[in-house]
């Protein structure tokens, strides 16, 4: 007994001290000066539509500031048959170009021109079609609601896919208010502020293939899990799908950024490495730039999701804290709470404004468009 006690404590006195050997690794691209192009954005073939080019830089892993956006640069799309459109800066590095629809048959790229005399070009790329969503579907598994996406391509030429999505979702404040505090005086109030929606956009690669099947065809692939518990599923939910067909290229390209930023935290993940896009450095060929210049259409769908529809789940609201008070119209002045509604000739329901405030909790109480339909 004393020699496997004295053998434990020995381990544990080596396991200190191999750990407090360790030296933090900080490989030079982590903390290098080096700024590189960042491109997103695509030349949209659909009428009627605006395509939209975001330049902007890489920036250190350790610098805390938003990555500085590429402003005032010479951005234009080139056909091989020499036809060039220019596209107009806007606000945040985005530069946009309208009323322009790429040939079925021709081949573009890009060129950019930075304010610093740095000249960029894309190879050239074909335009592709994207074929339409079939359908979304969901399921009821594991206390939540598991969302799938289903598309086919009749003439089995895609083969490589991307997908998108946003969710927008109805929830309500605790309670609902109907006087407000004004210089000092308690009036009816004039904007709703109990029923708002939300908005998540999805910032995640998501990818598939259809290359190694008979037919060209995507079934039940899973796009996102919803908690049955969240605030999401409260009242109503959306989803609306972006589906975009991509080159074997544009796959490989988006699959290996995938890899490397979404895989992470095993020692079994993928290690970092250099992405090579479409892009390249006109004058040095060694310059990494990120990102991949396509053309194309994108095809979109959306769905409605609402309670009626799902089973009984408790929703995670947030409300559950919410504590009502009576105060006078002199103590409500004086600590200016939220006021509920009227409650007898001298005072008012109150809660703190959290509660009766929808907008506070990153909604806004505007109707979406497409709320209705």
């Amino acid at each position: 007994m004393k020699k496997t006690g004295f053998s434990r404590a020995i381990g544990w006195l080596m396991i200190l001290v191999v750990g407090g050997c360790v030296d933090p690794y900080r490989p030079p691209e982590v903390t290098s000066p080096g700024s590189y192009l960042v491109v997103s954005g695509f030349f949209n073939s659909a009428p009627g539509t605006t395509s939209s080019i975001q330049l902007s830089r890489t920036q250190n892993l350790t610098d805390p500031k938003a990555p500085a956006v590429e402003t005032k640069a010479q951005v234009t799309i080139e056909s091989a048959s020499k036809m060039t459109y220019t596209l107009r800066e806007g606000t945040g590095g985005v530069y946009t170009l309208s009323g322009v629809v790429p040939l079925p048959n021709e081949t573009y790229r890009l060129r950019i021109r930075t304010a610093q005399g740095k000249e960029y070009l894309s190879d050239f790329v074909p335009v592709n079609t994207t074929p339409p969503v079939d359908s979304l579907s969901w399921y009821v598994e594991n206390d939540g609601v598991q969302i799938n996406v289903n598309t086919h391509d009749p003439a089995n030429k895609t083969h490589y896919y991307r997908w998108e999505f946003d969710e927008t979702w109805e929830y309500v404040a605790a309670y609902d208010s109907g006087y407000e505090l004004k210089n000092k005086e308690i009036v009816s109030r004039t904007e709703r502020i109990y029923q708002c929606w939300s908005n998540f956009v999805d910032k995640s690669i998501q990818l598939g293939s259809s290359d190694r099947l008979s037919q060209d065809v995507i079934s039940q692939r899973p796009l996102t899990f919803v908690r049955g518990a969240s605030i999401k599923l409260g009242i109503k939910y959306s989803i609306q799908v972006k589906q975009t067909a991509l080159t074997k290229a544009a796959f490989d390209y988006y699959d290996q950024l995938a890899k490397i930023t979404q895989n992470v935290g095993s020692i079994f993940d993928p290690q970092p490495s250099q992405i090579t896009g479409n892009i390249h450095s006109v004058a040095n060929t060694n310059e990494p730039v990120m990102g991949f210049f396509r053309v194309g259409t994108v095809e979109s769908r959306r769905i409605f999701i609402t309670k009626r529809q799902l089973p009984y789940w408790l929703t995670e609201t947030g409300n559950f804290g919410c504590l009502v008070d009576t105060l006078s119209v002199s103590k409500i002045i004086e600590e200016q709470p939220g006021i509920i509604t009227f409650y007898d000739r001298t005072s008012y329901l109150t809660s703190s404004h959290y509660c009766i405030d929808c907008r506070l909790r990153g909604g806004i109480n505007k109707k979406p468009d497409f709320w209705d339909q």
